[in-house]
Formats: structure tokens, C-alpha cells, sequence
């Protein structure tokens, strides 16, 4: 599989939203490492590592999507501005706001993915001030 890192971030982002977590490991180099610092802080590893993670994320939702709206080559990676979607699966609470997600790709492979809630946080994370 072949493509730019832009086209293979919505390769996973068209795979995660349709619930289909194999595909979004297909487009994973095996020692992907999540980060989730300012949610849970903690780091999850490997297929079972994205496994968990987006088991563990996806479980508190009723409906849940995060589309793509702009994508900038920071740093290291790449910053992924999402807006981010849902319905609480106990509150019923509907949600519309923006999420940064920053992107380290290697060999057309993700290798690292980190959440955040504050552009700044994710240009922080792959080195760069913009």
C-alpha cells in the first residue's frame, strides 16, 4: 500500500469511523505506541495496544465520529486538527469540539499517534512552535 501520510491518515480516520480497528492496524508499523496524556496518561503499545485503547475510547459512546479538517506537517509528523462528534453512552450528552491529534509516520506506517485537546499541546509533542 502505497500514498502520501495525508492519504493514509484518511485511510485510518475512513477505517476508525466505520468501526473497522483491523484496518486501522493495517496502516500501524507493529510497535505503534498511543499516547493519551491529558485523558487517561497513559501510553498503550503494539496491535494490543490499539486494541485497548480504542476499545476503552469507543465504550463510552453511543455514537461517536472524528473527521479530518486540517492537516499540517509540524516537526516531526504530522498535526491532525479533528473535529470530534458523539453521544455519551450513560449521559446521553451530545458533543461537537476539536481534538489534535499528532501523527508519526515511518515507511507509509503510523508509529506513534498522541491525543490532545490544545493545538499547541500536539505541536508541542512533535517538536515544533507553529
Amino acid at each position: 500500500m502505497g500514498g502520501s501520510d495525508r492519504e493514509i491518515a484518511l485511510q485510518g480516520f475512513a477505517a476508525f469511523n466505520r468501526g473497522d480497528i483491523e484496518a486501522v492496524l493495517e496502516l500501524c508499523d507493529p510497535a505503534i505506541v498511543i499516547r493519551d496524556p491529558q485523558r487517561t496518561g497513559r501510553t498503550f503499545k503494539g496491535p494490543d495496544g490499539v486494541r485497548e485503547f480504542f476499545g476503552e475510547w469507543l465504550e463510552n459512546w453511543q455514537e461517536y465520529r472524528s473527521e479530518p479538517v486540517d492537516f499540517v506537517e509540524a516537526g516531526e509528523g504530522m498535526l491532525v486538527h479533528t473535529k470530534q462528534t458523539g453521544k455519551g453512552r450513560l449521559s446521553g450528552i451530545e458533543i461537537n469540539q476539536d481534538l489534535f491529534i499528532a501523527f508519526r509516520m515511518r515507511d507509509g506506517k503510523f508509529i506513534e499517534y498522541s491525543l490532545f485537546a490544545e493545538r499547541e499541546d500536539a505541536l508541542a509533542s512533535l517538536g515544533s512552535a507553529d
